[in-house]
């Protein structure tokens, strides 16, 4: 009787794990964050239709919330634009795919420089945005103003904006 139930046993403990491996449905890992929970040398790569529309780094991403993450010493590359933003700290949520970047942001390009204290990617637009003060200095030119909105096609200051040209 004993050899029964272990045979029965052992037919449904095999059972259960064939059943478990052989299921459709894909099977992710799932990670339970408690406080202080973080990741050092993080990327994080966003793609839309395939492309992609930019690559964040930072030195250390601190878990907030469930989809909140705190960056520290980040680093972001928009591909389309060969431009890269650094600034010492920055908010990304993992749901909506949103950036709040705060700190002492520098945004370069091979023709000028973007310097501001807060900006906000919204994913959903693909524009970045920023109610403070915004100075974009080139080679030739010096533009500050307030409200900054850019998506890949142009950046518009829309309040207090100050222009500066020099000629040859």
């Amino acid at each position: 009787m004993k050899k029964v139930l272990l045979l029965l046993s052992a037919v449904g403990l095999l059972a259960i794990v064939t059943l478990f491996f052989f299921q459709d449905s894909d099977i992710k890992g799932r990670f339970h964050l408690g406080d202080n929970s973080y990741m050092e040398d993080v990327s994080i790569v966003q793609k839309k239709g395939g492309v992609t529309s930019f690559v964040v780094n930072a030195k250390k991403a601190i878990f907030m919330t469930a989809s909140d993450v705190q960056l520290t010493a980040l680093n972001m590359f928009f591909p389309e634009k060969a431009m890269t933003v650094t600034s010492d700290s920055g908010l990304y949520n993992t749901e909506s795919k949103d950036l709040k970047i705060e700190g002492n942001i520098k945004a370069t390009t091979k023709d000028y420089d973007i310097l501001t204290k807060k900006l906000h990617w919204d994913a959903a637009k693909g524009q970045l945005f920023s109610d403070d003060k915004v100075t974009i200095v080139g080679k030739r030119f010096y533009v500050e103003g307030d409200d900054l909105s850019a998506t890949n096609d142009a950046a518009t200051l829309h309040k207090n904006v100050k222009a500066v040209f020099n000629g040859k």
